[in-house]
């Protein structure tokens, strides 16, 4: 499978042109005792910014408080660039792009179901004795000495 890629471009503050990719990752190769194997995963890439005249930026996030960058409220970066609030729904649009690939909602899904079989598992395992202190079937008994 190939990887998706979405992009967008827009200006900072200063007007400098700024190209933010984001991607996801649908095959990767694992290399094992000499042997190059493509194999299928679905994983969220790395936010990157391509700044015309500076080095390239990675790794989106959001300011729990919204921050004062050379005069402009910034409420996310890329690395080192800091973001408005209408240049980080363009980045976001583009990750939402992306989380709407077949692959990614199938691995949510999928996620989601096995979180309630181990909920469902470990309310087994409580309801029999099992202790959590001490990873066995004690009833009680670690906490004893």
């Amino acid at each position: 499978m190939k990887n998706q890629i979405e992009k967008v471009e827009f200006k900072t503050s200063k007007g400098a042109q700024v190209i933010a990719t984001a991607e996801l990752i649908l095959s990767k190769i694992n290399y094992a005792d000499g042997w190059n194997i493509e194999v299928d995963c679905c994983e969220m890439g790395t936010v990157k910014a391509d700044i015309k005249g500076f080095p390239q930026q990675s790794g989106f996030y959001k300011f729990f408080k919204p921050k004062t960058v050379n005069g402009v409220e910034a409420i996310s970066a890329i690395g080192k660039l800091a973001m408005n609030r209408e240049n980080t729904i363009k980045v976001e649009n583009i990750i939402s792009k992306l989380k709407q690939n077949p692959a990614w909602v199938a691995k949510q899904e999928k996620i989601r179901k096995n979180q309630e079989e181990i909920a469902i598992m470990e309310a087994n395992r409580d309801s029999s004795g099992y202790c959590r202190k001490c990873g066995s079937y004690c009833y009680g008994d670690c906490e004893a000495n």
